[in-house]
């Protein structure tokens, strides 16, 4: 994964794609600018060069303006104020990741 990410940034991905990875262990999610389905047949090359794969039922391109996604137990994604104001892009903590260890009920 190390040389994945180092390839990544030596190679110039992150100007060509108008993007950033963001990873953790061997959790990454690639943030594009209308290039993420360029990014992902690029990742998918790369990967198979390094003998790595990636997990299909896990990987997917969103538009995160409009869909939200999990990543490292947060749900990313639009929020939108309640009076009338604009959107952001935010995270929030998932409902099983605050409520499972600690046995609390559903209403935490």
């Amino acid at each position: 994964m190390n040389r994945f990410l180092k390839h990544w940034r030596l190679s110039g991905r992150c100007e060509a794609f108008h993007g950033q990875i963001i990873s953790y262990a061997d959790d990454f999610v690639i943030l594009s600018r209308g290039h993420a389905e360029d990014a992902l047949t690029w990742t998918k090359a790369v990967m198979t060069k390094l003998g790595l794969t990636l997990n299909e039922t896990k990987t997917s391109v969103k538009n995160a303006r409009l869909e939200s996604f999990d990543f490292l137990g947060y749900t990313l994604g639009p929020r939108h104020f309640r009076n009338g104001g604009g959107g952001i892009l935010a995270r929030l903590r998932r409902r099983k990741a605050c409520c499972g260890s600690r046995g609390r009920s559903a209403n935490c």
